[in-house]
């Protein structure tokens, strides 16, 4: 682990024990779950503060760290210098110092921990969010209300029925990492963990009625299991690869024979239309005004704050969205910066993916398909869902946390034996 800031055993324990606070404080924070009692202003307050002290203790090593990883800084500077050319001066700076914040926040904890240590700290939060979840459906309120979303979504312990979905999908994920994963790299209650998170956090997306985790869960663990078949057992993997080929090859004559409409029914169980709740129409207004100021935008959430918007604010909560958002990562940050903040973000995602894939053709281990699972689902969920954009965001400080850390890990630490 890298620079305690001090050097004796218990001032490093000291140290170690208050990032472990700082992370966990940071996932639950970022990850909605204080929301619904309103007390997240003053904790990211207290996150802010925390994390400055911390830094400048370690300044030195962490300025070297900074510079490694420089295209992580990219888009919150964009993000900062867009207050120049701004149609809300004031909302822009101070999205822009936050989004700062945010990024160096996550740049500091993925320097602090590696890959595995970061996702027992993600499973900790998200599995207490689900389960938290379950426990208040389960009595009716107990914990706080109201329990559902107006069409009808799970909303647990959230403020959004998507945050259920999108946070338990991830947990179960990660869960499936360590189930997969040789018992001498899990810690003993996790792996006991594991599986019965697992299930709750499958049960959790089904009730969220969230359409996007709802139909990627499946895949993304079908993934995993596919990235980790040499853990599986023979009879296991090769039943599985069976029944995919029987699926594959009979699905379609069956549904054509029962005159049975798998798009209509999944779309009539979750409450959601040919449109994607509106979606469609939300891409073509954002496509409209990204159009008129392609390079620089409008600055970093200024056509949410500028009143000569308006009108267009009305068309988009017409088209279903109850938030200031497109539910497209590269069309909101267009329409906050530009092209050269969709450059930005995108060198902020492909250098995380970069360095996910780099760890899987180093080792091909559970933990790096994990890690590579991990990151890939933020990216799939922003592509129709809030994400990788915005300050105080739990999926782009996991895609910074991953990438920094994964950034740390050199082929000799994986293979020690091994020559370059």
């Amino acid at each position: 682990m890298p620079g305690a800031g001090l050097s004796r055993p218990g001032q490093r324990s000291l140290w170690v024990l208050l990032d472990v606070g700082l992370a966990l404080l940071v996932l639950l924070t970022a990850g909605d779950i204080p929301n619904r009692w309103g007390v997240s202003t003053a904790l990211w307050a207290l996150i802010y503060g925390l994390t400055v002290l911390r830094i400048l203790s370690v300044w030195p090593a962490f300025f070297r760290l900074l510079a490694r990883n420089w295209v992580y800084l990219l888009y919150p500077a964009i993000c900062l210098i867009s207050v120049v050319w701004s149609v809300a001066p004031r909302t822009t700076l101070v999205g822009g110092v936050q989004i700062t914040m945010s990024v160096l926040i996550a740049c500091f904890l993925g320097w602090r921990f590696d890959p595995r240590r970061l996702m027992l700290l993600v499973f900790a939060t998200t599995f207490a969010g689900a389960l938290a979840s379950m426990l208040n459906y389960a009595s009716g309120g107990a914990i706080t209300r109201p329990l559902h979303s107006d069409v009808g979504g799970l909303l647990g312990i959230y403020t959004n029925k998507n945050m259920l979905g999108h946070y338990s999908g991830l947990c179960a994920l990660i869960a499936m990492t360590f189930l997969l994963a040789p018992r001498t790299q899990v810690p003993a209650l996790a792996r006991r963990v594991a599986l019965p998170a697992l299930a709750i956090c499958m049960v959790a997306v089904m009730l969220s009625k969230s359409m996007t985790a709802v139909l990627l869960l499946p895949l993304y663990l079908g993934l995993m299991l596919l990235l980790a078949r040499n853990r599986l057992p023979g009879w296991l993997r090769y039943g599985a690869i069976g029944v995919i080929i029987l699926t594959v090859a009979l699905a379609p004559a069956l549904m054509a024979l029962a005159d049975f409409d798998p798009a209509a029914a999944l779309f009539a169980s979750t409450g959601k239309d040919a449109t994607l709740t509106g979606r469609t129409e939300l891409w073509a207004i954002a496509a409209g005004e990204i159009a008129k100021v392609p390079l620089i935008g409008y600055g970093f959430g200024g056509f949410w704050a500028a009143p000569r918007f308006e009108h267009l604010h009305f068309l988009v909560l017409q088209a279903g969205a109850t938030a200031p958002t497109f539910h497209d990562f590269i069309a909101d940050v267009g329409i906050g910066t530009g092209f050269i903040g969709i450059i930005a973000i995108l060198a902020l995602v492909t250098t995380t993916l970069r360095r996910a894939l780099r760890l899987w053709r180093w080792s091909g281990s559970v933990f790096a398909a994990g890690c590579l699972v991990t990151v890939l689902w933020p990216l799939n969920l922003a592509l129709v869902e809030p994400y990788l954009y915005r300050q105080h965001e739990l999926m782009l400080g996991w895609m910074i946390m991953m990438g920094v850390s994964l950034g740390q890990l050199r082929r000799a630490d994986l293979h020690p034996n091994r020559k370059e």
